[in-house]
C-alpha cells in the first residue's frame, strides 16, 4: 500500500446488527489506526483518558464523557491516547439507514436515512460535549449489547434510529433545493468513484475530469453532475479534501512540510499551504508534532480548535 492511498475498511456487518459496539483501553505507547474510511457511521465515545480524533478537517482531544462522530465515507484516524484511556468505538450499519425513510419537510417524497447523511450539504459537529441525551443513548446501547439478551436486536435497532435522529437534529443542512435523492444506480457510482479515488488522488492524471470519464464510462457532464448532486461538493473540492485530510495525517507523523506536500499530489509548496488552510481553516504547521499531552497536574488536555 503506498503512502498516498487512503485504504477504506471492509467492515461488512451482519444485516441482522443495527450496531457494532466494540471497547477500546490504551495509554500513551499505544499505536492507533491509520487514516482510513468506511461506509458506517461511527462514534468514539470516551469514558475515561483521552484520544486524539481527526476527521472532517478537524483534529480534537475527546475528553471523558465527550462523543466524536465520524460520517459516511469520512476519512478519520485516532493516534493519539491518555494513560488509561478506556473508549467504545459505536458503529451504525449502513443498509439499516439505507432501508428507513422519511418525509421531507414541505414535501410529499420520502427520502432514505443514508442519503441524508451522505450528503455533504449536511453539516455534523465532530464533537459532542455535555450532550446527556446522546450519552444516555449510547450507554443504553452498550449495556444492552452486553446483556445479549434475545430481544436484544429490535431493541438495538431502536437505539440505532435514535442516534441517527439526534445526529441529523443536530447537523446543518443545506438549502433544500439543492438536495437530490440517491437512488440504488447513482449510489453504486458514487460508492466505486469515491473509492477510486481515495487511491488515486495524488495522481494528477489520473483524476482529470477526462480520465475519470474515460475510467467508469460515464460522459464528463454527467460525472459532474453526478458528483454534485450526491456530494454537494464539486470533484476538486472533494479531491484537494481527501489530499488535505492525508496531509494532516502525515504531519501528525511527523514528517516535513515539504515531503508532505509532495506525498499528496502537491507540486509546489505554496500552493499546498494555500489549500490546506483554505479547506482546512489553519495552516499546515498546525498539525505538526504531537498534540499536546494531559498537564502534570492531571488536569483534562486542552480541545484543539475546532476547524470549519
Amino acid at each position: 500500500m503506498g503512502v498516498s492511498q487512503i485504504p477504506w475498511e471492509d467492515i461488512r456487518m451482519d444485516e441482522r446488527l443495527s450496531l457494532r459496539i466494540s471497547q477500546r483501553k490504551n495509554n500513551e505507547e499505544s499505536v492507533g489506526c491509520e487514516l482510513h474510511w468506511h461506509e458506517e457511521l461511527e462514534l468514539y465515545y470516551v469514558r475515561t483518558g483521552g484520544v486524539s480524533l481527526l476527521s472532517e478537517g478537524q483534529q480534537a482531544w475527546l475528553q471523558p464523557g465527550d462523543v466524536g462522530f465520524v460520517n459516511w465515507c469520512q476519512p478519520h484516524r485516532g493516534n493519539k491516547f491518555l494513560n488509561g484511556t478506556c473508549h467504545y468505538i459505536i458503529q451504525i450499519n449502513p443498509s439499516l439507514l439505507a432501508r428507513e425513510t422519511v418525509l421531507l419537510p414541505d414535501s410529499s417524497e420520502r427520502v432514505d436515512l443514508l442519503s441524508l447523511f451522505a450528503f455533504r450539504g449536511r453539516r455534523f459537529p465532530q464533537v459532542f460535549s455535555n450532550r446527556i441525551e446522546l450519552t444516555s443513548l449510547l450507554d443504553k446501547s452498550i449495556e444492552e449489547a452486553e446483556q445479549s439478551h434475545f430481544c436484544s436486536e429490535p431493541v438495538l435497532k431502536a437505539l440505532a434510529l435514535e442516534i441517527a435522529a439526534y445526529l441529523l437534529r443536530e447537523s446543518k443542512p443545506g438549502p433544500r433545493r439543492d438536495f437530490v435523492k440517491r437512488d440504488a444506480t447513482a449510489r453504486k457510482h458514487i460508492q466505486e468513484i469515491l473509492a477510486y479515488l481515495s487511491s488515486h488522488y495524488t495522481q494528477p492524471e489520473s483524476v482529470t475530469l477526462r480520465a475519470l470519464s474515460h475510467h467508469f464510462g460515464l460522459s464528463t457532464s454527467y460525472l459532474c453532475r453526478l458528483f454534485k448532486q450526491q456530494t454537494n461538493l464539486t470533484l476538486t473540492h472533494y479531491i484537494s479534501e481527501l489530499r488535505c485530510a492525508k496531509a494532516a495525517s502525515l504531519l501528525q507523523d511527523g514528517n516535513s512540510l515539504q515531503d508532505v506536500a509532495m506525498a499528496t499530489g502537491f507540486q509546489d509548496y505554496n500552493y499546498f499551504s494555500r489549500i490546506f488552510k483554505k479547506i482546512m481553516g489553519t495552516p499546515p504547521s498546525t498539525y505538526c508534532g504531537n498534540p499536546p499531552a494531559q498537564s502534570a497536574s492531571g488536569s483534562n488536555p486542552e480541545i484543539w480548535p475546532h476547524v470549519r
